[in-house]
Protein backbone atom coordinates (compact mmCIF):
# COMPACT_ATOMS: atom_id res chain seq x y z
CA UNK A 1 0.00 0.00 0.00
CA UNK A 2 1.87 3.03 1.27
CA UNK A 3 1.19 6.72 0.87
CA UNK A 4 2.78 10.12 0.55
CA UNK A 5 5.48 11.11 3.04
CA UNK A 6 4.79 12.98 6.29
CA UNK A 7 3.76 16.57 5.62
CA UNK A 8 4.86 19.23 8.12
CA UNK A 9 2.60 22.30 8.38
CA UNK A 10 4.59 25.04 10.06
CA UNK A 11 2.42 26.99 12.50
CA UNK A 12 2.97 30.66 11.73
CA UNK A 13 1.87 32.85 14.63
CA UNK A 14 3.90 36.00 13.90
CA UNK A 15 5.14 37.95 10.89
CA UNK A 16 8.30 38.82 12.81
CA UNK A 17 10.23 37.50 15.80
CA UNK A 18 11.97 40.10 17.93
CA UNK A 19 11.51 42.70 15.17
CA UNK A 20 13.04 40.55 12.39
CA UNK A 21 10.83 39.34 9.51
CA UNK A 22 9.79 35.72 9.94
CA UNK A 23 8.78 33.95 6.72
CA UNK A 24 8.62 30.17 7.17
CA UNK A 25 6.72 29.94 3.88
CA UNK A 26 10.06 30.50 2.12
CA UNK A 27 11.06 27.03 3.32
CA UNK A 28 7.81 25.13 3.69
CA UNK A 29 5.03 24.77 1.12
CA UNK A 30 2.60 24.04 3.97
CA UNK A 31 1.58 26.51 6.68
CA UNK A 32 -0.94 26.34 9.52
CA UNK A 33 -2.48 29.64 10.59
CA UNK A 34 -4.97 30.73 13.23
CA UNK A 35 -7.53 33.57 13.37
CA UNK A 36 -5.99 34.75 16.64
CA UNK A 37 -2.74 35.68 14.90
CA UNK A 38 -2.99 38.24 12.05
CA UNK A 39 -0.22 36.84 9.86
CA UNK A 40 0.40 37.17 6.12
CA UNK A 41 1.60 34.49 3.71
CA UNK A 42 3.92 36.07 1.16
CA UNK A 43 3.95 33.36 -1.53
CA UNK A 44 1.79 30.54 -2.90
CA UNK A 45 2.27 28.16 0.02
CA UNK A 46 -0.74 26.03 0.90
CA UNK A 47 -2.33 26.90 4.22
CA UNK A 48 -4.89 25.45 6.59
CA UNK A 49 -6.91 27.61 8.98
CA UNK A 50 -7.21 26.31 12.52
CA UNK A 51 -10.41 27.02 14.42
CA UNK A 52 -9.08 29.11 17.32
CA UNK A 53 -10.52 26.59 19.80
CA UNK A 54 -7.14 26.27 21.59
CA UNK A 55 -6.98 30.01 22.20
CA UNK A 56 -10.63 30.11 23.27
CA UNK A 57 -9.93 27.80 26.22
CA UNK A 58 -9.18 30.84 28.38
CA UNK A 59 -12.56 32.30 27.44
CA UNK A 60 -14.96 29.49 28.29
CA UNK A 61 -17.87 31.88 28.83
CA UNK A 62 -17.20 33.37 25.40
CA UNK A 63 -16.79 30.18 23.37
CA UNK A 64 -18.32 30.89 19.99
CA UNK A 65 -21.29 29.37 18.26
CA UNK A 66 -20.21 27.14 15.36
CA UNK A 67 -21.35 29.61 12.72
CA UNK A 68 -19.45 32.43 14.41
CA UNK A 69 -16.28 30.33 14.64
CA UNK A 70 -16.53 29.58 10.91
CA UNK A 71 -17.17 33.24 10.09
CA UNK A 72 -14.07 34.15 12.09
CA UNK A 73 -12.02 31.73 9.96
CA UNK A 74 -13.44 32.96 6.65
CA UNK A 75 -13.04 36.63 7.59
CA UNK A 76 -9.44 35.93 8.53
CA UNK A 77 -8.85 34.05 5.28
CA UNK A 78 -9.53 37.25 3.30
CA UNK A 79 -6.57 38.98 4.97
CA UNK A 80 -3.93 36.24 4.71
CA UNK A 81 -2.74 36.66 1.12
CA UNK A 82 -2.68 39.68 -1.17
CA UNK A 83 -4.53 37.79 -3.89
CA UNK A 84 -7.19 36.48 -1.45
CA UNK A 85 -6.44 32.82 -2.03
CA UNK A 86 -8.65 30.26 -0.35
CA UNK A 87 -7.31 27.95 2.32
CA UNK A 88 -6.48 24.36 1.46
CA UNK A 89 -8.61 23.27 4.42
CA UNK A 90 -10.73 24.55 7.32
CA UNK A 91 -10.61 22.94 10.80
CA UNK A 92 -13.76 22.16 12.79
CA UNK A 93 -14.33 24.04 16.07
CA UNK A 94 -13.66 21.16 18.46
CA UNK A 95 -13.67 21.46 22.26
CA UNK A 96 -10.25 20.58 23.63
CA UNK A 97 -10.03 18.00 26.42
CA UNK A 98 -6.35 18.56 27.25
CA UNK A 99 -6.39 22.31 27.94
CA UNK A 100 -7.87 24.03 30.99
CA UNK A 101 -8.00 27.51 32.47
CA UNK A 102 -8.40 29.11 35.88
CA UNK A 103 -7.79 32.63 37.09
CA UNK A 104 -4.82 31.68 39.24
CA UNK A 105 -2.89 29.49 36.81
CA UNK A 106 -4.08 30.84 33.49
CA UNK A 107 -4.23 28.27 30.68
CA UNK A 108 -2.55 24.96 31.44
CA UNK A 109 -2.26 21.47 29.97
CA UNK A 110 -4.34 18.96 31.91
CA UNK A 111 -7.03 16.52 30.90
CA UNK A 112 -10.56 17.42 31.98
CA UNK A 113 -12.64 15.13 34.19
CA UNK A 114 -14.80 12.37 32.68
CA UNK A 115 -18.13 14.21 33.08
CA UNK A 116 -16.71 17.30 31.40
CA UNK A 117 -15.02 15.29 28.64
CA UNK A 118 -18.31 13.69 27.62
CA UNK A 119 -19.78 17.15 27.06
CA UNK A 120 -16.68 18.33 25.15
CA UNK A 121 -16.62 15.24 22.92
CA UNK A 122 -20.31 15.72 22.10
CA UNK A 123 -19.57 19.33 21.13
CA UNK A 124 -16.61 18.17 19.03
CA UNK A 125 -18.84 15.77 17.10
CA UNK A 126 -21.44 18.50 16.61
CA UNK A 127 -18.71 20.83 15.33
CA UNK A 128 -17.73 18.28 12.70
CA UNK A 129 -21.39 17.85 11.71
CA UNK A 130 -21.78 21.61 11.33
CA UNK A 131 -18.77 21.86 9.04
CA UNK A 132 -19.99 18.87 7.00
CA UNK A 133 -23.38 20.54 6.59
CA UNK A 134 -21.58 23.50 5.02
CA UNK A 135 -19.40 21.36 2.76
CA UNK A 136 -20.74 22.70 -0.55
CA UNK A 137 -20.48 26.32 0.55
CA UNK A 138 -16.87 25.79 1.68
CA UNK A 139 -15.67 24.00 -1.46
CA UNK A 140 -13.00 23.78 -2.82
CA UNK A 141 -11.59 23.93 0.70
CA UNK A 142 -11.26 20.54 2.34
CA UNK A 143 -12.66 19.86 5.81
CA UNK A 144 -10.45 18.80 8.71
CA UNK A 145 -12.84 17.12 11.15
CA UNK A 146 -11.12 17.12 14.51
CA UNK A 147 -11.53 14.38 17.14
CA UNK A 148 -11.14 14.52 20.92
CA UNK A 149 -11.24 12.13 23.89
CA UNK A 150 -9.64 11.54 27.29
CA UNK A 151 -9.55 7.73 27.02
CA UNK A 152 -8.89 5.39 24.12
CA UNK A 153 -12.51 4.17 24.08
CA UNK A 154 -13.90 7.69 24.23
CA UNK A 155 -11.56 8.82 21.48
CA UNK A 156 -12.54 5.92 19.22
CA UNK A 157 -16.21 6.66 19.89
CA UNK A 158 -15.58 10.21 18.67
CA UNK A 159 -13.71 8.93 15.59
CA UNK A 160 -16.56 6.54 14.74
CA UNK A 161 -19.21 9.26 15.05
CA UNK A 162 -17.22 11.66 12.90
CA UNK A 163 -16.58 8.97 10.27
CA UNK A 164 -20.35 8.57 9.96
CA UNK A 165 -20.63 12.11 8.59
CA UNK A 166 -17.27 12.37 6.81
CA UNK A 167 -16.74 12.23 3.04
CA UNK A 168 -13.80 10.56 1.32
CA UNK A 169 -12.15 13.90 0.55
CA UNK A 170 -12.23 15.00 4.20
CA UNK A 171 -9.26 14.90 6.57
CA UNK A 172 -9.60 13.34 10.00
CA UNK A 173 -7.91 15.52 12.61
CA UNK A 174 -6.39 14.11 15.78
CA UNK A 175 -6.76 16.73 18.51
CA UNK A 176 -6.20 16.46 22.25
CA UNK A 177 -2.59 15.26 22.11
CA UNK A 178 -0.71 18.53 22.65
CA UNK A 179 -0.26 17.07 26.12
CA UNK A 180 1.57 13.99 24.84
CA UNK A 181 5.01 14.78 26.27
CA UNK A 182 3.74 15.35 29.82
CA UNK A 183 3.16 11.69 30.65
CA UNK A 184 3.93 8.22 29.32
CA UNK A 185 0.22 7.49 29.77
CA UNK A 186 -0.74 10.06 27.13
CA UNK A 187 1.85 8.77 24.71
CA UNK A 188 0.55 5.22 25.14
CA UNK A 189 -2.99 6.48 24.55
CA UNK A 190 -1.86 8.15 21.34
CA UNK A 191 -0.34 4.93 20.01
CA UNK A 192 -3.41 2.90 21.00
CA UNK A 193 -5.66 5.42 19.26
CA UNK A 194 -3.76 5.47 15.97
CA UNK A 195 -3.35 1.68 15.93
CA UNK A 196 -7.14 1.28 16.14
CA UNK A 197 -8.34 4.42 14.37
CA UNK A 198 -6.20 4.41 11.24
CA UNK A 199 -7.64 1.13 9.85
CA UNK A 200 -11.17 2.48 10.48
CA UNK A 201 -10.33 5.70 8.65
CA UNK A 202 -8.86 3.82 5.68
CA UNK A 203 -11.88 1.48 5.54
CA UNK A 204 -14.15 4.53 5.25
CA UNK A 205 -12.24 5.50 2.10
CA UNK A 206 -10.59 8.56 3.66
CA UNK A 207 -6.93 8.95 2.76
CA UNK A 208 -5.61 11.69 5.04
CA UNK A 209 -5.10 12.29 8.77
CA UNK A 210 -3.75 15.40 10.47
CA UNK A 211 -2.19 15.60 13.95
CA UNK A 212 -2.63 18.88 15.81
CA UNK A 213 0.09 20.53 17.88
CA UNK A 214 2.46 17.60 18.40
CA UNK A 215 6.22 18.19 18.22
CA UNK A 216 7.37 14.90 19.78
CA UNK A 217 9.28 13.29 16.95
CA UNK A 218 9.22 9.69 18.13
CA UNK A 219 5.42 9.90 18.22
CA UNK A 220 5.27 11.58 14.81
CA UNK A 221 7.59 8.98 13.28
CA UNK A 222 5.46 6.13 14.59
CA UNK A 223 2.32 7.89 13.36
CA UNK A 224 3.91 8.30 9.93
CA UNK A 225 4.74 4.60 9.73
CA UNK A 226 1.33 3.55 11.06
CA UNK A 227 -0.38 5.79 8.51
CA UNK A 228 1.86 4.52 5.69
CA UNK A 229 1.10 0.84 6.27
CA UNK A 230 -2.62 1.69 6.42
CA UNK A 231 -2.49 3.53 3.10
CA UNK A 232 -3.02 6.96 4.66
CA UNK A 233 -1.29 10.28 4.16
CA UNK A 234 -0.23 11.88 7.45
CA UNK A 235 0.40 15.52 8.26
CA UNK A 236 0.96 17.52 11.43
CA UNK A 237 1.39 21.07 12.66
CA UNK A 238 3.43 22.54 15.47
CA UNK A 239 4.62 25.97 16.57
CA UNK A 240 7.68 24.36 18.18
CA UNK A 241 10.15 26.02 15.78
CA UNK A 242 8.78 29.49 16.41
CA UNK A 243 8.55 29.18 20.19
CA UNK A 244 11.77 27.29 20.89
CA UNK A 245 13.93 29.35 18.56
CA UNK A 246 13.17 32.48 20.57
CA UNK A 247 14.83 30.71 23.52
CA UNK A 248 17.92 29.66 21.59
CA UNK A 249 16.99 26.05 20.86
CA UNK A 250 18.15 24.23 17.74
CA UNK A 251 16.77 21.07 16.15
CA UNK A 252 19.10 18.10 16.50
CA UNK A 253 18.35 15.78 13.55
CA UNK A 254 20.30 12.91 15.12
CA UNK A 255 18.19 12.87 18.29
CA UNK A 256 15.10 14.51 16.76
CA UNK A 257 14.78 16.98 19.64
CA UNK A 258 15.06 20.71 20.19
CA UNK A 259 18.26 21.29 22.18
CA UNK A 260 19.30 24.40 24.07
CA UNK A 261 22.31 25.84 22.23
CA UNK A 262 22.35 29.56 22.96
CA UNK A 263 21.92 31.47 26.20
CA UNK A 264 19.55 34.38 26.62
CA UNK A 265 22.50 36.76 26.66
CA UNK A 266 23.56 35.56 23.21
CA UNK A 267 20.31 36.63 21.54
CA UNK A 268 20.94 39.15 18.73
CA UNK A 269 24.71 38.53 18.89
CA UNK A 270 24.98 34.79 18.25
CA UNK A 271 21.53 34.30 16.79
CA UNK A 272 18.39 36.02 15.60
CA UNK A 273 15.26 34.09 16.64
CA UNK A 274 13.57 34.53 13.24
CA UNK A 275 16.58 33.19 11.35
CA UNK A 276 17.11 30.38 13.84
CA UNK A 277 13.44 29.40 13.49
CA UNK A 278 13.76 29.31 9.71
CA UNK A 279 16.95 27.24 10.01
CA UNK A 280 15.15 24.79 12.32
CA UNK A 281 12.25 24.50 9.89
CA UNK A 282 14.62 23.79 7.03
CA UNK A 283 16.43 21.15 9.11
CA UNK A 284 13.17 19.45 10.08
CA UNK A 285 12.01 19.38 6.48
CA UNK A 286 15.34 17.86 5.44
CA UNK A 287 14.92 15.22 8.14
CA UNK A 288 11.48 14.21 6.86
CA UNK A 289 12.66 14.17 3.26
CA UNK A 290 15.58 11.90 4.12
CA UNK A 291 13.47 9.70 6.41
CA UNK A 292 10.72 9.13 3.87
CA UNK A 293 13.17 8.52 1.02
CA UNK A 294 15.50 6.16 2.86
CA UNK A 295 13.47 4.49 5.62
CA UNK A 296 12.45 0.93 4.80
CA UNK A 297 8.75 0.94 5.67
CA UNK A 298 7.45 -2.38 7.03
CA UNK A 299 4.38 -4.14 5.68
CA UNK A 300 2.92 -4.47 9.19
CA UNK A 301 3.41 -2.17 12.12
CA UNK A 302 2.12 -1.56 15.64
CA UNK A 303 2.91 1.83 17.17
CA UNK A 304 4.06 1.56 20.77
CA UNK A 305 6.20 3.47 23.32
CA UNK A 306 9.77 2.66 24.21
CA UNK A 307 10.01 0.76 27.49
CA UNK A 308 13.13 2.69 28.52
CA UNK A 309 11.73 6.05 27.38
CA UNK A 310 12.56 9.06 29.56
CA UNK A 311 10.60 12.29 29.71
CA UNK A 312 13.43 14.44 28.38
CA UNK A 313 12.83 14.33 24.62
CA UNK A 314 10.51 17.05 23.39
Amino acid sequence: MGAEKMRFYVSKCHNSLNSVDYTPEKYSDYICINPYYPVKITNDANFIIDSGAFQDVGKQAKRLEFQDALKRQLDFEKTVTDNHRKAEAIVSYDHLVDEQYDEGRGQFKERVQAKVSRKYVAETIDAAKFLAENREELAPRRLILSCQGTTVNQYLYCVNKILEIADEDDIIGLGGFCIISKSKIYEEQFYNVINKAFPKIEKKGIRRVHIFGVGLFRALIQADICAHVNGLECSYDTSSCEMNSVFGKMFDPQRQVMSKVFSRNQKYEAYLPAKLAEFNISTMLDFWKKFNEEFDYPEKFKAMPLKDNKRTNR
